[in-house]
């Protein structure tokens, strides 16, 4: 099981609860930020039970913290309480829950998971008890994304950020969960330094395939004839596009650092046999492909036509690899 405690607790954002805590100035409301998503509501979970739990840190054992857990504790209440976005429903029962006394402690938690999905309306709901909520009463907001939110609603909270992690802090959280380290430094690389990113990509099983197929693009492709085939094979595979470019992108880096004579530096050595068959690229060349890449994820979010976006991409490095051979 990850110890996300040994994971969160060097961050800014459980450090400051922590001291909060132990000076007894714990503040009304915290926006608790970061781009996991996919676990924000266990990152909201271990805030609840640092605020709750005797112990100096959450101990993960006693009553309060086992039933936090289960999103079972009293004093602890989450929401959406249905699947999907926070809605004004949501923020009314909090409200009235929100002046009925603890049963168990003496402060009363209220756990707002997605709040970037709160609409105009519901936060404007929210305000006054953000502002002045009954005594005892703490709220945690926790969002991926701030822009959403109104000013009026980020005035009232103090923010906190969990940024990405790096691969090595995420390796280390990760390596007793995951058998297959090669498969993890591949998964953690392509997942924007989270855990959620990480653990989805690690059990994703068309992980392999899409390596298999980008490391064919890198080796192998060099015409023209090339990219139309390789275009309609990575179509008719039907892997996610972005996943597919930032497996792209993590061989390309590895091949970089091949091509320096650094090869400690290769972050998947069980493919660096392979990558170095690549011989027609350069440094120049292989810079040129990763620009690349940028360019097609930014042409990606406006919604350009898939497959002209990938033969694009595909002839453009191509493009590049003779250009590089020339200078």
């Amino acid at each position: 099981m990850i110890d996300l405690l040994s994971l969160l607790k060097n961050t800014g954002a459980y450090r400051t609860i922590k001291g909060d805590k132990e000076s007894g100035r714990l503040s009304h409301a915290y926006l608790i930020l970061s781009p996991d998503g996919q676990m924000m509501e266990e990152y909201l979970k271990l805030f609840a039970k640092l605020m709750v739990c005797d112990s100096n840190e959450p101990c993960g054992s006693c009553r309060s913290c086992s039933l936090i857990d289960q999103k079972n504790f009293t004093d602890v209440i989450f929401y959406p309480q249905k699947d999907g976005a926070v809605l004004a429903e949501d923020v009314n029962a909090l409200i009235e829950e929100s002046y009925l006394r603890p049963v168990e402690r003496d402060k009363k938690i209220f756990i707002i998971n997605k709040a970037e999905t709160m609409n105009a309306s519901a936060q404007n709901k929210l305000l006054k008890t953000l502002e002045e909520p009954p005594n005892g009463v703490h709220i945690i907001l926790g969002a991926t994304s701030e822009f959403p939110l109104l000013s009026t609603v980020k005035s009232r909270v103090k923010k906190l950020e969990i940024s990405a992690f790096t691969p090595s802090v995420l390796f280390d959280a990760l390596k007793d969960d995951c058998i297959d380290h090669e498969l993890l430094k591949s998964a953690i690389a392509c997942s924007d330094g989270t855990v959620g990113g990480a653990l989805s990509l690690y059990g994703d099983q068309t992980l392999k395939s899409v390596f298999d197929l980008a490391l064919d693009v890198i080796v192998n492709m060099q015409s023209s004839k090339d990219v139309l085939a390789y275009s309609t094979k990575i179509t008719n595979s039907k892997c996610d596009f972005s996943k597919f470019l930032s497996v792209l992108d993590l061989l390309l880096r590895d091949l970089l650092v091949i091509i320096e004579k650094k090869e400690d530096l290769v972050l998947n050595k069980s493919v660096a046999k392979e990558l170095k068959k690549a011989t027609r690229f350069n440094t120049g060349s292989v810079l040129h492909a990763l620009n690349t890449i940028v360019e097609a994820n930014k042409r990606k979010k406006f919604n350009t036509n898939a497959t002209m976006l990938i033969e694009w991409l595909l002839f453009q490095i191509l493009e590049g690899k003779y250009k590089w051979q020339k200078l």
